[in-house]
Order: structure tokens, then sequence, then C-alpha cells
């Protein structure tokens, strides 16, 4: 080989080299620099859950003291920021959801607990003992995570860990002892959180709503697969011994579930009552009007066994055609009450006009024999309390759920805006609180409430 060519080869393979390092190193210092702004979006998180938890510490000692219901609204306002905050700064620590699902609740219970507190000072009455005490828990608990992340934070600082480190930690199971110096800390309060206090509370995260049994099947006996079997047989109108017993769920609702090759339905456990169908297969044409819909929906529901019901909103949508009944009641002074928790919904398919589906799960767990004081606050009261840009085309009374599963009897006021803007409000019958306020969008495939 030539002398030359040698020299050249050399010289190739030294540049070869050379770039190979160079981007070796530029990977490096990248690969470094991604490390570096992950460290610093985590330990922003991690100070900024800390912020977040503290400050609700303080703002939750704040409600005690607030004396008026627009105080008690604007601290109300600061809990749910700050309870908010606390969560979307969790979210972006790399802990394992597992770990950190109670203390999550907890801050969603936060912001709720203060928001039901509000609603009742704006209905006139003050904090009682048990709401005070609800909030001295709540207090004592942020103090305790204030506590722990603090100390997450100084032992961060004081071996000079990084945040990033976690990562690699989590994705290596064998590696898993040395997660103590941050993880075992969230393992602990966890762990704490299991010990909190029940509240009882009207709101979207109170816990009485994972206690409640069926209402309606309270004073109904229970009943055993074979006997469920037989149920289901007459129900689907076929032979028992065709059926397949797919298995027992439902959860608060206890159920026996049966299926065939076309259909299954579920019947409770406790009286033996139909909770949901489902037939399957597609619908090829539409040939009935919506009238004729929804009286084949009205025999299905005759048929059912459910008497006082009165219809609400419909839904059309491919060939199908849902519509929701409700039941009624009367108050002691023999005033109609339509009741929205007591829910059976059906949907017919438009062709031949059978019945496709059924679920009936909020009648069983909400229908009771109700006893419902006459209102104090008149038609007209009601109205009057309407914002002026709404004008009310007619009223009636109405059961309303409340998101934490309490009922409120309120005057539904179907009420117009200027464009045609179709509006439901609802006011408290008893307090004149506006509790409720939904837009209506209607078109040609029926009613969507928002």
């Amino acid at each position: 080989m030539k002398k030359t060519t040698k020299i050249r080869l050399l010289t190739f393979s030294l540049a070869a080299v050379l770039l190979l390092w160079g981007a070796w190193q530029d990977s490096r210092l990248s690969l470094q620099a991604n490390q570096t702004q992950l460290e610093y979006v985590y330990r922003r998180a991690l100070g900024d859950l800390t912020d977040y938890v503290s400050g609700m510490g303080s703002t939750l000692e704040k409600a005690r003291y607030a004396g008026t219901a627009s105080m008690q609204s604007a601290v109300s306002a600061q809990l749910l920021e700050q309870s908010g905050g606390a969560k979307a700064a969790m979210a972006t620590l790399p802990f394992s959801q597992e770990k950190t699902d109670r203390i999550s609740r907890f801050l969603s219970q936060v912001g709720d607990y203060s928001l039901a507190l509000s609603r009742k000072a704006f209905s006139g009455s003050p904090p009682d003992e048990r709401d005070l005490q609800g909030l001295d828990a709540l207090e004592e608990y942020a103090g305790k995570l204030t506590t722990a992340l603090t100390d997450i934070q100084s032992r961060l600082a004081a071996e000079k860990a990084d945040i990033v480190q976690t990562v690699h930690l989590l994705n290596n199971i064998t590696e898993i002892d040395r997660l103590a110096s941050l993880d075992d800390d969230f393992d602990a309060v966890a762990e704490e959180f299991s010990q909190f206090p029940t509240l009882l509370y009207d709101g979207p995260f109170s816990d009485h709503i994972d206690r409640r049994d069926p209402m309606y099947l309270k004073k109904l006996e229970p009943i055993s697969q074979d006997q469920a079997a037989s149920i289901a047989a007459a129900f689907l109108d076929c032979p028992e011994d065709s059926l397949q017993f797919a298995g027992e769920g439902g959860g608060r609702l206890p159920v026996y579930s049966f299926s065939t090759e076309d259909s299954m339905v579920n019947i409770t456990a406790q009286g033996g009552l139909p909770a949901y169908y489902k037939k399957s297969g597609a619908v090829s044409q539409s040939r009935l009007t919506n009238a004729q819909a929804r009286n084949a929906a009205k025999e299905f529901l005759s048929q059912l066994g459910f008497s006082q019901m009165a219809e609400s909103y419909f839904i059309k949508n491919d060939n199908l055609f849902t519509i929701n009944f409700h039941s009624t009641c009367q108050t002691r002074d023999s005033q109609e009450v339509f009741c929205y928790p007591d829910l059976v919904k059906l949907t017919i398919e438009l062709d031949q006009g059978g019945m496709v589906e059924m679920d009936a799960a909020g009648f069983l767990m909400n229908a009771h024999a109700r006893s419902l004081d006459p209102p104090k606050i008149s038609q007209e009261e009601a109205g009057a309390r309407l914002s002026p840009l709404l004008r009310a085309e007619s009223t009636r009374l109405a059961v309303i759920p409340t998101p934490g599963l309490e009922e409120i009897l309120c005057w539904e006021l179907f009420c117009t805006a200027a464009g045609g803007t179709e509006v439901l409000s609802y006011i408290n019958a008893y307090t004149g609180m506006e509790e409720q306020l939904y837009l209506l969008q209607k078109d040609e495939h029926g009613t969507l409430v928002v």
C-alpha cells in the first residue's frame, strides 16, 4: 500500500472518530440539558405542591371564621384554586398513582367541602358543629401533608439528590430499595390518609355516595341465581336452557347477568327486577315517527311495571329513539312533583318499534316514598329570582339530585332569552336559591341539556 494511501486512510479514520465523538458529545450534552430541564420541572412542581397545600391549611383556618356568605364564597374560591393547583402539581411529579390516590382525593374534598359550606351560607344557614369539625379535620391533614412535603424537599437538598433519578428508579424494580429517600415518605402519608374521617356533605366527592344502597329494593327479598334465570328467560321470552350465565356484578346494585346470542339482561339479586337490557344488531331503516316511538316506549314501560312515570327529553340517532322517563309524586298539599332522580331510559328501534335497550338503574337506586313539605317560595316569587334576561314560559315543581345525591324540591322554570335561547332554571322551593341552570339545545335529533 502506498504511503499516500495510508495517510489518506488514517486521516479519514481520525475524521470519522472525531465526527462520532462530536455526535456522542452533542447527544450527551443534549441529554444532560433535557435532564436538567426535567429536574427543574419536577422541583418546581414539588415546590408548587408544597406551597398550595400549605396555603390550603391557612385558608381552611380562615373558613372557620368567615361570618358572611360573601366571605365564605371568597374563601371557597381560594380553596378551589389551591386544591386544583395542588392536584395539577402532583400530576406532574413521577409518583405512582397508587401511592397518591388518597391524597388526590383529599385535595378534591377540600375545595368541594368548602363549596358546600358556601352554598349553605347563601341559603341562610350558618355552619353547625359538624361543619366545623369537618374543617378541623381537613386543616389537620393539610398540615400533615405540608410537613411531609417539606421534609421531602429538605432531604433532597441535604442528600444532593435529583428528582430525575426517581424516574429511572421507578422503572428498575431491582433498585426499588433506593426509593426510600423519596417515595416511602409518600407511602407513610398515604397510610396516614387511610385514617381520614368520613365526610358527609353535599358534594360530588362526598363519601356517602359510595355507601348508598338501592332505595327502591330495600324491602325486597334476595333471590337465587336459579330464580334470576327464570325471570331473565321470561323477560327475554326464551327457553331458560338457552341462557348463558355471565356472572354477578353491579357494585352497589348487585345483579345476576344472563345473555343469549343477541341479548343480555341484568336481574337484581334483591327483588329480581330487570335493571338493564341490551339487544345487539344494527337497525337499517327508520319508519316510525317520533310520536309512534314515544307510544311504543310508554307501552313497554307499562309492561315492565313502572307506574306514575312522565316523559322528559329524547334523542334520536342511528335509527334509534332514546327517551327518558321519570317518576312523579305529590307534596303534602297534593301538588304534583316531577322526580328527576328516578330515571328509566328506554331505546326503541325505529324500524319495527321494538325495545333494544332499557336502563332502570336510576329508578332502582333512587325511587322511594317521598314526604315533601309544600313550597315556601311561590311560583311567582321563584320567577322573580330569574335573571332579567330570561322570561319564564312554564313552571312546575321538580325534585332534582344534587352532586352528592341528596334531593332538593325546586321550581323548574322553562325560560327563553333574547334570540330564542332556551334555558332551564331551578329555584329552591324553600330558600329561593337558584340551584341549577341549564341550556337546552334542540334540533331534529332531540334535546341536549348542557
